[in-house]
């Protein structure tokens, strides 16, 4: 895992690399597409196994095309019919087109070695970016890798996989979860999500998590990462897959308890802020403060130690205080004024959750699409057993 000051600060570990701020790459055109086979040709050498009891969404098999308010509709589900394929290029990258007639079955091949899929998510865990991989091959790939990192016998034991409808859009991608154990250590967890496009597969997104930083991907794509950060800090962040394949960052929120004000937040002060010599590292109301710090930009790693861009960074984060019934509280008036001379953002549950609200109209989220199995169970994608290894 890697490791930065911010996070060793505020026990907010994210899972994955920097926000991808443009688009994919253009490389769509060097991966080796699947064969152009029937795409509702049965796969029969797939273990069907329903490991999960929960009704979820079914995939889009036959989806319609969006209605403009310009096209003429009337044969949308004539397969005799020709419809153009939506063009979801949001990214300045023309020919950057989701095939939306991929079906369940189309990405099933993969998993039966009929096809192959290019990474081109450059922080994809444990593949090299742009490399095409088989099925086995990327098995094979993983347990090499977590070999050179781990060395202690860690490899895949078992292989799920299920349909997801990344943003919520009414299509369908593919994920895979896989389990990676020696049955002495606490095992790692790596998700994989697949999408077509211009007629080729690619591994667009992966997240991971492990004890003490544990995580679960749902439905719509959105992973979310909950655990411990020390022995009184807690965190959480939502991250997704986007209906184009885009990574995002939704927001994190780093729980600090039983600590004062004044150490929750000094130690988060840029360096630019000149504190009095006399400014207190603990505060007398130190383990009756609650701090609740909401950060909505994603951690560079490619900028870590970089005092310009850290600075930068703090000054994003939203801060709500309570005391240990769940009062909102604000700082004294001397913590205060440094905290207005640093910037930094202190408002009550009302007021951030306005500002989550913000985030989701902007990226054209629902909230629904950040619910997970601690709050609604149907959520949970319907996961099937592939392979299992001892």
């Amino acid at each position: 895992m890697k490791n930065n000051k911010i996070i060793a600060f505020i026990g907010v570990t994210l899972l994955s690399g920097s926000l991808l701020t443009g688009c994919l790459p253009p490389i769509h055109q060097a991966v080796i597409g699947p064969d152009d086979k029937d795409s509702n040709q049965a796969n029969a050498s797939i273990i069907d196994t329903d490991n999960s009891n929960v009704d979820v969404t079914p995939a889009v098999t036959d989806p319609v095309e969006p209605d403009d308010g310009n096209t003429d509709n009337s044969d949308n589900n004539n397969p005799d019919v020709s419809q153009p394929e939506p063009d979801n290029n949001d990214n300045d990258n023309p020919g950057f087109t989701a095939d939306y007639s991929a079906t369940e079955e189309d990405y099933l091949k993969f998993l039966n070695d009929e096809t192959e899929a290019m990474v081109s998510y450059l922080y994809t865990d444990y593949l090299e970016f742009e490399k095409v991989y088989t099925y086995s091959d990327m098995l094979q790939a993983i347990n090499d890798a977590v070999t050179e990192e781990w060395g202690d016998g860690r490899k895949i034991t078992e292989v799920d996989y299920a349909m997801i409808d990344c943003g919520n859009d009414g299509y369908p991608e593919m994920a895979l979860f896989m389990t990676i154990a020696n049955g002495n250590y606490d095992p790692l967890y790596e998700y994989y999500i697949f999408k077509f496009y211009n007629g080729n597969l690619l591994i667009i997104d992966s997240y991971n998590a492990y004890y003490r930083s544990m995580g679960e991907l749902n439905i719509y794509g959105v992973f979310y990462t909950y655990g411990s950060g020390g022995a009184n800090r807690g965190y959480e962040s939502y991250q997704r897959c986007n209906k184009d394949g885009i990574h995002e960052f939704i927001y994190s929120v780093s729980i600090e308890s039983d600590i004062g004000e004044a150490s929750i937040v000094g130690y988060q002060i840029p360096s630019y802020i000149d504190l009095p010599e006399d400014y207190p590292q603990y505060h007398e109301t130190a383990g009756n403060i609650i701090c609740y710090s909401y950060s909505f930009e994603e951690y560079s790693y490619e900028n870590d130690g970089d005092d310009d861009y850290y600075n930068q960074y703090l000054d994003q984060f939203i801060y709500v205080f309570t005391d240990r019934q769940g009062k909102i509280v604000y700082p004294d008036e001397e913590y205060q004024k440094i905290y207005d001379q640093c910037g930094f953002t202190i408002t009550d549950f009302e007021g951030v959750n306005n500002i989550i609200d913000g985030r989701l109209n902007e990226l054209g989220m629902e909230k629904e699409e950040l619910l997970n199995s601690f709050t609604e169970h149907y959520v949970i994608p319907n996961w099937q057993v592939i392979d299992t290894f001892k």
